[in-house]
């Protein structure tokens, strides 16, 4: 199927508080998939993702307070029981956002981690000053790895991603089987999955003595025992892990996650051949073809999980200027690839952003706003700075795109309808399919399952059609999906700039 990422502090508002939250979500599920298949006004997608819904100090959610609650900013633990109640009548699967690495710095286990005597002081990364094994200097993303508790001078904690974020210790036996159970928690609420934050960095070495852990075939040990638990619980359970990584090392570890990103599909490769309108040598695919073949080599059976870009990335809209041919062109290059595809929030309409974090998560929007700039859709949120939401002052809004046949939003309905109704796309294998002619402008592969194949071909040119014949063995396809009306493929291939076609056989 197709995942959408959604924050919900961002996505729709019931109370009027400016906060997204879990009944605003549901309210507004219609506009995700309404249930109907013989409907084409909803997006079509088949699961959401939602970034962290636990209580936190922070408005991001990724240092959590108890893995067991609901931010009340957000709602209820009845709230979010209907929230997955009205999903599952619309085909929708929800997964929920774990972090595994590190809590939050208030969160209770962490507190009475502090106390050298409490049963919870292994649940955390603690050493002493100056400790045998240790590098006390060792610096990460910029601050040091290594804090000192101040009501207990001489003692420090591991914090990755920052003081206010302290490592768990993954070696406890009790730390995984407390994650067990949550993990067991939120299924039996009827979650479906889990998006595992930072799964790359539970086992860092530079957080353990020097030569004392490996951490790649560790941390894959453990992500595999925990998809097994999960699996047990329900064997459909679709989780997918964070490693930001090379191809190598995501492949690695979709052995023990089952499922894992593709970095660098969106920011190395889409984004910036559409800027250039350069494919080289059908690069894109080839690249892609090697790492599908990494992955049925060291995870058989993974699933792989392409995405533009996400809630830390600048956004595809605003890298290509927005210009929505071309912010067409990125979707079918990512959504026509093997997998399952995350679309992320807003991604639909253009939303852009800046390079604070906080511009990339900005509300959705449902509708313009008003001359005195107020919302004219009672449920868009705006929680966020005006500094962080200049970026989309020009950006149309889902109200006006749902009225135009031509718009960004219409067409991500087009292609998800057409990944999730053909098994070639939906379940396929890629590969890799040179054109019988020499040309930068092209990027083409096929995906083929038992029953079907589909040839994908994409123009990059923006000025010129791409022409020639098509490759042996298709001059006698169907045309199933073209962006543009004025592509064709009888014998020969004739694409508009900018556009896709997409053949059957």
């Amino acid at each position: 199927g197709v995942y959408y990422s959604l924050f919900v502090r961002s996505f729709a508002d019931s109370n009027g508080d400016g906060i997204g939250d879990l009944k605003g979500l549901t309210e507004r599920l219609d506009y995700l998939n309404d249930g109907n298949d013989s409907t084409t006004g909803d997006l079509g997608i088949n699961g959401i993702w939602l970034l962290p819904i636990f209580p936190s100090p922070s408005y991001h959610g990724y240092d959590v307070d108890d893995y067991y609650a609901i931010n009340p900013e957000y709602g209820t633990m009845k709230d979010f029981e209907n929230l997955i109640a009205e999903s599952k009548k619309r085909g929708i699967n929800v997964m929920l956002d774990m972090t595994c690495n590190h809590s939050s710095k208030t969160n209770p286990w962490f507190t009475a981690s502090k106390n050298p005597d409490d049963i919870h002081r292994d649940w955390y990364r603690w050493i002493y000053e100056n400790e045998e094994g240790y590098n006390m200097h060792t610096q990460i993303f910029g601050h040091p790895l290594w804090n000192e508790d101040s009501s207990h001078p001489g003692f420090y904690y591991a914090g990755e991603f920052g003081e206010h974020m302290p490592d768990f210790n993954l070696e406890s036996t009790e730390v995984r089987n407390e994650f067990k159970k949550i993990m067991r928690f939120w299924m039996e609420k009827g979650v479906s999955g889990f998006r595992y934050d930072a799964a790359f960095h539970i086992y860092d070495e530079i957080k353990y003595p020097l030569g004392t852990i490996e951490a790649i075939p560790t941390a894959v040990k453990w992500w595999k025992e925990l998809t097994d638990f999960n699996r047990g619980i329900n064997p459909e359970s679709y989780s997918v892990g964070e490693v930001w990584d090379s191809s190598t090392v995501r492949a690695s570890y979709a052995a023990g996650l089952g499922s894992t990103f593709h970095f660098n599909m969106g920011d190395k490769f889409i984004i910036p051949q559409i800027q250039t309108e350069q494919a080289g040598d059908n690069t894109y695919a080839r690249v892609l073809q090697g790492d599908y073949d990494l992955l049925r080599e060291r995870a058989p059976g993974s699933v792989d999980a392409p995405f533009l870009t996400n809630h830390d990335q600048a956004r595809a809209a605003g890298l290509l200027k927005g210009d929505v041919a071309r912010e067409k062109l990125a979707a079918a290059m990512y959504l026509l690839t093997e997998g399952v595809p995350f679309v992320y929030y807003g991604e639909e309409i253009g939303m852009m952003s800046g390079t604070r974090d906080e511009s990339k998560r900005t509300p959705l929007l449902w509708n313009s706003l008003t001359e005195d700039g107020k919302p004219k859709d009672a449920m868009q949120t705006s929680w966020a700075q005006d500094s962080d939401c200049i970026y989309n002052k020009k950006t149309v809004s889902i109200a006006e795109q749902q009225k135009d046949k031509e718009s960004l939003l219409t067409y991500y309905k087009r292609l998800i309808r057409l990944k999730t109704s053909r098994t070639s796309l939906l379940r396929g294998k890629f590969k890799a399919v040179e054109l019988p002619f020499r040309t930068s402008k092209a990027s083409s592969w096929m995906m083929e399952d038992e029953d079907e194949s589909a040839l994908v071909i994409h123009n990059l040119s923006a000025e010129e059609n791409l022409q020639g014949p098509l490759p042996e063995g298709w001059t006698d396809a169907r045309m199933i999906f073209a962006t543009d009306s004025r592509s064709s493929a009888d014998g020969q291939m004739d694409i508009a700039p900018l556009s896709t076609i997409v053949l059957l056989r």
